[in-house]
């Protein structure tokens, strides 16, 4: 069962966006031209084969490839969707393909010298304000040093080691309510970013999100 806050949205979810998807679809074709089929076997973008296939076509690609036996017809090339084949693929023309995020369950204002998280490797410098976000790794947010996420349209640190079904953020004196959506990706900071910080390819990070995440496409 997906865990929702008392007023129905899911703690934890991804929302697709046809619009950014369809731009990226297109600028791959313009690369590639006619004689192409669009490679979808790794992981259909970490997004759903039946989606993408579909929006594929719609921009002209010819052929997906999409079961593991399946092969492209003679005299087409195949290109990998997603895998390097457009600079900026998952946050370019048209926004992100892909904005995850997580609600904010709990607010907490503490003193300067506060350990936070497992193995206290993080400690407060001054008087703040920690917000706890229901996602975790177990969800797909990396475990790595230095990571930030998004409240209100700006960024702030993750405080210490990001457990299974959940992290916290450092927000200073900034405003931060209980169930307010936290950014974990999607814009700022991007996919991109989480990639370089984490060493993992951006389809991969996308691969990697737990099924307690709704995802929806808009």
């Amino acid at each position: 069962m997906t865990a929702r806050t008392k007023s129905g949205p899911p703690l934890r979810s991804a929302e697709l966006s046809r619009v950014a998807l369809t731009a990226n679809l297109s600028a791959l074709r313009a690369n590639h031209g006619e004689d192409a089929a669009v490679d979808l076997r790794a992981n259909a973008l970490g997004l759903g084969s039946a989606e993408v296939a579909g929006l594929a076509h719609d921009v002209g690609f010819r052929h997906c490839v999409v079961d593991p036996w399946d092969t492209p017809p003679a005299g087409l090339k195949t290109v990998a969707a997603g895998v390097a084949a457009v600079s900026g693929w998952w946050d370019g023309e048209g926004g992100p393909v892909v904005s995850f995020g997580a609600t904010v369950i709990s607010v907490k204002t503490v003193p300067s010298g506060t350990a936070v998280s497992y193995g206290y490797e993080y400690t407060t410098t001054t008087d703040t304000t920690l917000a706890l976000v229901s996602a975790g790794f177990a969800d797909g947010v990396p475990r790595v040093t230095g990571g930030r996420i998004a409240l209100g349209g700006v960024t702030f640190p993750i405080a210490g080691r990001i457990a299974m079904d959940q992290c916290v953020v450092d927000v200073g004196d900034a405003s931060v309510e209980v169930g307010q959506r936290a950014v974990i990706w999607g814009g700022s900071p991007s996919l991109a970013q989480w990639s370089l910080w984490s060493h993992r390819p951006e389809s991969a990070l996308l691969a990697h999100l737990g099924s307690r995440v709704v995802k929806t496409w808009h």
